[in-house]
């Protein structure tokens, strides 16, 4: 691919971004909002905070002015229980579902209506895993349409990021099905296209837009981490396919490690053996293999002395990959959930810089196997006629080919050095041209058409009846006739032979032909006797 189509696919991702942050922008900013709705929500501080146990917090607010346009409270939680009383009333809860998706409510915006003229609220916090135990929640009271826009709003740049590795994983996909697939070739592009799209999925459901929009947190979270779980093994293939690495079972073992580690982690959730955190450490663990095997790549890569420029691209988007790697695993332990944003960034110059590499080897890779085809296509054709030239024939009928029920039917163009010498070579040639154009007519879908000298053609036909070929040298022949009328040609003539393969008396496929030469022979003298 070349630099300028590298340049303008980038500018399209960014352009891309650009509109649907102006969209989301224009599509935010409505002016329907009374005074009392476009006032800011107000940060409030717990008057007390009551430790009840290692999981569980209690949080006491004295508040002010809750009127009917500023009475929603508004709250983050990852992994927590809540509980929200007014006086001794439930007023909200959120509580844990024991089902296959886990044993937690997972990530969720709290979003309380309060009753006009509240004046004493109280909030229990209890957490679903330990390790996550500390956390900081900031709670907001406000309008609820300006604060949940807001929301919307603060999630754009995050929701862009996850959108474009869809895109870009999309159009890999796209490309690898609609050039690569028949041939099965470029297989780096299908696993990074696949590795780019589950990344995507995962990275917009952990989205703080993600967890605003969908109500079941314990569903989503589930399949975001099934995602993480399962992007690894698209990546460890193409690492393998991009910087072809020549080991033959350690691959293997690392896929067959993510594989198992999979099937028994699904197996645990669903029975409700063990909880998707109570297990997120082996996934950690096919992140390190893959990460190692990805180093393992471009050192050999740096020993064989290949691949310079896919060496280069994977150290450039290496260095952003281990930000997302870090401050992703980094985040999810220590519920920063803003944190994975730099980390998706990463990922995303990551992705732009080997998806442009690998379309760029792909294209290369393209143009080169166009060449061999023309090489190829000069090597077995005859290209002042189009037909295939004596070193096809050569081949097709080389020695070892099955020969039962084959046909050769020869040609001969009549009057050729008659013309040659009365009206020179350059109406020879179009001669042998317009001949060729009517063999090939009227016979190609019977085989190959083979020029094999200089006014010499045949055909290699295979389960046809003789019937076929009568009717096919009768059309020849009006063909001929229809040719002479329009040119004022009478010297314009093509004697025609067939045979087919006989082993009893043909040794080879030479001998058949011959046989056909003669039947053609006697076609040249019927025609000469009727001209």
């Amino acid at each position: 691919m070349k630099p300028i189509k590298n340049r303008s696919a980038i500018a399209m991702f960014l352009l891309l971004g650009a509109i649907m942050v102006l969209i989301a922008r224009v599509n935010t900013k409505e002016h329907v909002y009374s005074t009392a709705l476009e006032k800011e929500a107000v940060e409030i501080e717990p008057i007390r905070v009551e430790k009840i146990d290692e999981a569980t917090d209690k949080y006491y607010f004295i508040l002010q002015d809750i009127d009917e346009t500023n009475n929603t409270l508004l709250f983050y939680t990852n992994h927590q229980e809540v509980m929200i009383h007014v006086g001794d009333r439930l007023l909200y809860s959120l509580e844990k579902e024991n089902s296959v998706f886990g044993r937690t409510p997972g990530a969720m915006w709290n979003i309380v209506s309060l009753p006009v003229g509240t004046e004493e609220i109280s909030i229990v916090t209890r957490q679903a895993y330990p390790s996550l135990a500390k956390q900081d929640i900031t709670f907001e009271i406000g309008n609820a349409i300006p604060m949940q826009r807001e929301v919307v709003v603060g999630s754009i740049i995050d929701v862009c990021i996850c959108l474009s590795i869809l895109l870009i994983g999309a159009a890999l996909l796209a490309y690898w099905i609609l050039v690569f697939r028949k041939v099965n070739m470029q297989k780096d592009i299908l696993y990074l296209g696949l590795f780019a799209l589950v990344f995507g999925i995962w990275a917009f459901g952990e989205t703080k837009l993600a967890v605003f929009m969908f109500n079941n947190r314990a569903f989503w979270s589930y399949m975001a981490f099934t995602c993480l779980m399962t992007m690894c093994l698209p990546f460890l293939y193409f690492v393998k396919e991009f910087l072809e690495t020549e080991d033959k079972h350690l691959h293997k073992l690392i896929a067959g490690y993510i594989v198992i580690e999979t099937i028994v982690a699904q197996f645990l959730h669903l029975t409700n053996i063990a909880s998707v955190k109570e297990t997120v450490m082996f996934t950690m663990a096919n992140i390190i293999f893959t990460m190692l095997y990805l180093f393992y790549g471009i050192l050999a890569a740096i020993k064989n002395r290949k691949n310079k420029r896919k060496i280069i691209a994977n150290v450039l988007g290496l260095l952003a990959l281990l930000v997302t790697a870090v401050v992703d695993m980094s985040g999810y332990f220590t519920n920063v959930s803003d944190s994975n944003q730099l980390g998706k960034l990463g990922f995303l110059i990551y992705a732009v810089i080997l998806g442009a590499e690998t379309a760029r080897a792909a294209q290369e890779q393209v143009q080169e196997a166009h060449k061999m085809e023309i090489y190829r296509e000069m090597a077995v054709k005859d290209f002042p006629t189009g037909c295939y030239n004596r070193n096809a024939y050569s081949e097709d009928t080389s020695l070892g080919t099955e020969l039962t029920g084959v046909q050769i039917i020869t040609f001969d163009l009549n009057n050729l050095k008659q013309c040659n010498d009365v009206k020179g070579h350059m109406a020879g040639d179009k001669y042998i041209a317009d001949a060729a154009h009517m063999i090939q007519d009227v016979f190609k879908d019977l085989g190959k058409v083979y020029r094999i000298g200089g006014d010499e053609f045949c055909v290699v036909a295979k389960g046809v009846t003789e019937g076929t070929i009568i009717e096919r040298r009768k059309a020849l022949r009006d063909a001929v006739r229809e040719y002479r009328d329009m040119n004022a040609d009478e010297g314009f003539g093509i004697a025609c032979g067939y045979a087919m393969y006989d082993p009893v008396i043909d040794k080879d496929i030479e001998e058949t032909r011959h046989r056909a030469d003669l039947s053609m022979y006697e076609n040249k003298k019927e025609i000469k006797a009727l001209s």
